[in-house]
């Protein structure tokens, strides 16, 4: 448009950016104040906000931060639900979550209080609280509201936000925060990656959560119905109302990440697609018709299975029997949940809002303390929110503890001693060691390698003082080797211990080594095959979590000190693979957290694509 068809006045203009399209000027004021016109009309345009001028129409003022005109919007709606008084609401809450990377989430949230003070509050004190990254505060209309930080450590601070309105005394407190966050905390499910939101345990509570989903995911589950599902700038967004009615709740959800970890839609678990494990679907349908019978009035009281105490547990929870409930918890724990009861009546309200989602096969004659997960879901949703850990004692089956998520058991050896580990489509198995299993005719473009052998754990070595090896020390061991890399040997000793070579196969290009292994500063070795029928020149993509060292037929041909998530190609190594046998070792360090690694032969052209 032509510059006489808008006129920018500036009151206190401190930043004013503007960008200008083929019909439309779009003016962000990042602080101060702005009034910007057009022929017909003028408007004032405040920090934080932004309007789009276009000839012959009356300027459009909105909040410059979409996430934060949808917090506003959202907010309406609870507004309008609380004023129909068609349910009971006592607290809300509004999160919005937009997902750019598992260390990297930025969040924007409702607060809301009421001032119980004889005095006008000109203030609002936020903390202590951690320090946020790059936060913002808007008043419920979207304007800005300026704020002091007081840092009390490193870590933690005082916010005070500067109210432009006081509050009086018995008025509401509503203010929309946006920050970014970096300790969020992810799950792996087999290819799925879960990320779950909790709101506390308060009853008869109304909240909003929408997921603002990473540009290449596949929505697959969430533990609540979506109510609305619609696209952000491309990227899949998830709206979903939760009322907690007599007991507090969270949201999980669950999508597919292509472009994290190659998954496609070809991946998507077999019991969304009506292929549920048979033996399975049997002890969940058991599970569902002695549910309908106690919710009939029956009762039920067995323990000969983890599937018969939990039928147990549910019971004693929905005719409200405490002394049933408690009898039914582990007996080194019993004394302790009688002094508690409040606690444990919380726990029978989270038992029965979940439903039975399955449970491994458990042995016929354990031990006792022998210890086996029953996992739960809600009701239409096929996504582990809770795992009830039974244990086994004297022919009877008791309730040990719950935890949120899906709980990895142990069986009882030691991480670092590999024998057959089998989760999250990675399976690792001891046997002879053959390198025949990691061997491959020729690398497909663009095809990740998931057929390797495997040798490790190794714990970093540490008599510091603190918990955990340092940097230093860290770093020098993953400098150290003391294998043969030129020549594959079935056994090796490595700091007077011996370790002898797996096989592990991946269902998914990235191999994530936490499905099978949760262990902190430790290290792995991967080794594959390759056979070239002449020599090939080309680009590996390398993906790892944390750093990386690669060799070719002994020679080190990449090295990267990162800590990291695991990006397919996040590295490109130039490569030359001799006529016949070529031998790849990756060396992988885990500073804590999720960890793993991808490797694949790119295309010349390869930006990262086909994913298998």
């Amino acid at each position: 448009m032509r510059t006489k068809s808008a006129i920018l006045c500036a009151v206190v203009l401190l930043t004013v950016p503007i960008i200008t399209f083929a019909q439309k000027t779009e003016v962000s004021v990042k602080k101060g104040k702005v009034i910007a016109a057009t022929k017909m009309t003028s408007v004032a345009i405040e920090a934080g906000r932004k309007a789009v001028l276009a000839p012959d129409r009356n300027p459009v003022v909105a909040v410059d931060d979409t996430m934060v005109d949808d917090v506003m919007e959202i907010y309406k709606w609870v507004e309008a639900e609380k004023q129909a008084q068609r349910e009971k609401i006592e607290s809300s809450g509004i999160q919005i979550l937009r997902i750019d990377d598992e260390r990297l989430i930025k969040l924007a949230w409702l607060s809301e209080g009421t001032n119980s003070s004889d005095e006008a509050m000109e203030e609002i004190k936020r903390g202590p609280t951690l320090i946020l990254k790059e936060p913002k505060y808007y008043d419920i209309e979207g304007n800005l509201i300026p704020f002091d930080l007081e840092k009390i450590n490193a870590r933690s601070g005082i916010y005070t936000l500067h109210l432009s309105k006081a509050i009086q005394p018995g008025e509401q407190i509503k203010y929309i925060g946006v920050s970014e966050i970096d300790n969020a905390v992810f799950l792996k499910d087999g290819p799925l990656w879960i990320l779950q939101m909790n709101y506390g345990s308060g009853a008869h509570g109304l909240y909003y959560y929408r997921f603002i989903l990473p540009e290449s995911a596949i929505f697959v589950d969430s533990s609540q119905p979506a109510t609305m599902i619609d696209s952000v700038d491309g990227r899949v967004a998830v709206t979903i109302r939760v009322y907690t009615g007599s007991g507090g709740v969270g949201v999980t959800i669950a999508y597919l990440w292509p472009d994290k970890d190659g998954t496609t839609v070809a991946d998507i678990p077999p019991q969304y697609r009506g292929l549920r494990d048979q033996a399975a679907e049997e002890v969940v349908e058991e599970g569902r018709l002695e549910t309908a019978k106690i919710l009939s009035g029956g009762t039920y009281e067995k323990q000969n299975t983890p599937l018969e105490a939990l039928l147990s547990l549910y019971s004693a929870a929905v005719h409200k029997n405490s002394e049933d409930f408690l009898n039914l918890i582990s007996p080194d724990l019993r004394e302790d949940a009688a002094s508690e009861m409040e606690q444990i009546w919380a726990l029978a309200s989270r038992v029965v809002n979940y439903e039975f989602l399955g449970s491994p096969e458990w042995p016929d004659e354990p031990e006792n303390g022998y210890e086996h997960p029953v996992y739960l879901c809600r009701e239409g949703s096929l996504i582990c929110e809770a795992t009830l850990v039974m244990e086994y004692q004297d022919g009877k089956w008791y309730l040990q503890g719950l935890e949120i998520g899906r709980k990895k058991m142990e069986s009882g050896e030691s991480s670092d001693s590999v024998d057959s580990k089998v989760s999250g489509g990675v399976t690792i198995s001891k046997g002879k060691p053959d390198l025949s299993a990691a061997t491959y005719d020729g690398l497909k473009e663009d095809k990740f390698m998931r057929r390797w052998l495997f040798l490790g754990l190794i714990q970093i070595p540490w008599e510091g003082e603190t918990y955990f090896p340092d940097e230093e020390a860290s770093n020098k061991f993953f400098d150290t080797e003391s294998l043969n890399l030129e020549q594959f040997e079935p056994r090796v000793r490595i700091d007077e211990n011996d370790y002898e070579w797996a096989t592990l196969h991946s269902e998914y290009g990235v191999v994530d080594l936490t499905q099978v292994f949760d262990d902190w500063f430790v290290v792995a070795y991967a080794w594959a095959q390759i056979n070239m029928a002449e020599e090939t020149h080309g680009v590996l993509g390398i993906g790892s979590d944390d750093s990386i060292k690669v060799w070719l037929n002994g020679k080190l041909v990449h090295k990267n000190l990162v800590t990291r998530g695991v990006i397919p190609d996040n590295d490109r190594v130039p490569v030359t693979f001799k006529k016949g046998k070529n031998q790849l070792v990756l060396k992988i360090i885990n500073y804590g957290g999720p960890w793993g690694f991808a490797c694949r032969l790119l295309q010349s052209d390869s930006t990262g694509g086909e994913t298998d």
